[in-house]
Parts: structure tokens; sequence; C-alpha cells
């Protein structure tokens, strides 16, 4: 408020200033130059200088007129320049720093800005059309396995073995079960790109969601000689969150941890009330180190480390995807850790949640 009443009183002085100094110009011309005496009773005389006065004022006024014009215009640039910064930079209300930068330095963080955008945007598409097309090799793989399969089973002339006819159906199975996974994710990665999902908020046991999970690998870890264990600090946790998608992201990660861990001992899933009122959730496994470049961008959307695609594995790249869109759902934050020890995802979840309306 202050500053308005400021910047209109400083326009109101030069308005003055400006009307003064077309009157000093009116009078040198007028009684100066051409000798004419300041008087009423002739309308050379103090008549001629008002009007003098204003027209010389008014033709300042149309030679100021461009460059007003230009004033204007450049305003409204600064305005605009200073709101996309603001949106670049997140803030919902102009900051000090942003007020204050010159034009030149805003222009140039405003383009650099829209320059880091369109190369993400651009990184983003390449990642995603690597992505589509790996998803159809990874659906249509398992589909003609299944149909070359059963069609030797269907054919009713072929002679198949009866052990043979078992095997081909089970390969079948297996491989539709392969595709189920992959829809499953495509599924799971769809809902949370649209905004009309919704938590299904409940208070449970942060101890008994972690048997739970680990209870569906006891049988696949004891093959692979991985000891499957879970710390809590306190021992009785009780969080609230959407149980079920928070349960999605720790079966992603142990899957994960699984998947790619080769030659790794334990699997732990640990978790530690934090002093603000927040929760830390870990799954650490001691198999082989994520490279560091690959850390950065691990889960970005899209992403997926190169050297973890194979045969064996499969996948379709979006687990960690989908784990990090749960993770922000609940105002949460996730990041890796992982060196030559052990590798560690990291979640800090609020304790509380609040519940959305129906």
């Amino acid at each position: 408020m202050i500053k308005t009443i400021t910047l209109r009183f400083l326009a109101l002085v030069k308005v003055l200033v400006e009307l003064a100094f077309s009157a000093a110009l009116a009078w040198v011309l007028l009684f100066d130059c051409l000798k004419v005496r300041p008087t009423w009773s002739d309308w050379t005389g103090w008549p001629s200088f008002c009007f003098l006065t204003a027209g010389i004022f008014f033709f300042y006024l149309i030679l100021k007129l461009p460059s007003y014009n230009r004033n204007r215009a450049f305003k409204k640039l600064l305005a605009l320049l200073r709101e996309k910064r603001q949106v670049q930079l997140g803030e919902k209300k102009l900051t000090k720093q942003v007020k204050k930068t010159k034009p030149n330095a805003l222009l140039t963080d405003v383009l650099s800005g829209y320059e880091a955008r369109e190369k993400d945007y651009q990184k983003e598409a390449a990642s995603k059309e690597e992505m589509m097309t790996n998803i159809s090799h990874d659906l249509r793989t398992p589909l003609t396995a299944i149909i070359g399969y059963l069609g030797l089973v269907a054919t009713p002339n072929a002679i198949v073995k009866e052990e043979d006819k078992q095997k081909y159906i089970e390969t079948a199975y297996h491989k539709a079960n392969q595709m189920k996974v992959l829809v499953e994710d495509l599924f799971e990665f769809a809902k949370l790109q649209s905004s009309q999902v919704n938590l299904n908020i409940t208070d449970f046991s942060l101890g008994d969601l972690f048997e739970q999970v680990l209870a569906n690998y006891a049988m696949e870890a004891k093959d692979k000689h991985i000891q499957l264990t879970t710390q809590l600090a306190p021992k009785l946790i009780v969080m609230a969150g959407d149980s079920e998608k928070l349960a999605r992201v720790l079966i992603n990660l142990v899957e994960n941890a699984l998947k790619y861990g080769a030659g790794a001992s334990f699997i732990k899933i640990t978790a530690q009330e934090k002093d603000d009122d927040k929760i830390e959730i870990r799954v650490v496994n001691n198999g082989p180190a994520i490279p560091k470049e690959a850390q950065e961008q691990l889960f970005d959307r899209f992403y997926r480390v190169e050297s973890s695609r194979n045969t064996k594995t499969g996948g379709t790249g979006l687990g960690l995807s989908i784990v990090k869109g749960v993770i922000d759902q609940h105002q949460g934050e996730i990041h890796v850790e992982s060196n030559d020890e052990s590798t560690a995802f990291i979640m800090t979840l609020p304790k509380k949640q609040r519940k959305e309306a129906d």
C-alpha cells in the first residue's frame, strides 16, 4: 500500500516538473524572445502564455507517447517473466528473490528453465517410446509362446506324449502369469497418473504389513538362500495410510531385490519413528550396487537401468515409477543409497494422513 502511494506521488511530481518546464519554455519564447508585455488586457500577454504553455506541454506528451507505450509493454513483459519464473520455481506467491532479479537475468533464468523443461520432455518422450517398444516385445513374446504351446496340445492329429503335454501346459501357464504381471503394472501406473484416484486411509500396524509382504516370498527366498527379516523401533508402530498401496510399494521393492540382488544373503525391511511425527521405512539388501549415474534417475518416469533388462528378470521398468507415485500420494519422499556393502530404498512418510472426502 505504501509503495503504491509512493509511486503515485512520484508520478504526480514528475508531471508537475514537466508542466513547470513547459511554462518556463513558454516564458522564454513569449516574454524574453518576442518581448511581449505580461498583461491580461492584451491577448498576446498572459492568455497567450497559458495557451503556449499548454501547447508545449501536450506536444511534449505526444513526443513521450511512444516511450510511454514501450515502458508499459516492458512492465507487462517483466510481470509476465516474473510470473513464469514463479511457476518454474514452484512458488505460489511472488518471492523477494524473483522481484529483485534484474530484467536481463530474469529473462535468462526463464529461458534456461524452458530449455531445461524441453530437454526433460524430449528425454521423457524418448524413454516413453523405448518403454512402449519394450512392453510390446514383452507382451508379444509370452503370447507367441502361449499360442505355440497350446497349439501343440490342441491340434487333434498331433501325437504328443502326456508328460510333454503337461510340460507345455505348465509353460503356457507360466507365460500367462508373466503377461498378467505386465498388464497389472501398466494398469497400476495408469491409475497413478489419474488425478481422480483417492487413497483409502486407515490405521494399520506396520509390523503386520511387513510380515504379510515377506510371507509371499518365503519359499523363493529360501531357494535363493536369502534371509528375510524385519526390524521396528518401537516394536509396535501404527500409522495411517492406504495399506494396500503401501503393500504394493513393499512388494515391488522386495521383488526388485530378489530379481536384481544376485548373490545377496539378506533382505531386511525396517521401520523407525522420527521426532517430527514421521516414519522412516527402509528396504535393504546386500546385492550388487546400483551404478551412481543410475541412482539419480532411478525414479524418473519410464527410466530403467539398461543392465537390468534381460530375459530372466523381464519386467516393464514401471515398478519404481509406481513406488514413487504411491509415496508421493502419501505426501512422502523416497530415495536410494547404494554402495558395495548394501542397497537401501529409504522412504519417509507422515505418521498421520488427511482422509480424503468421498
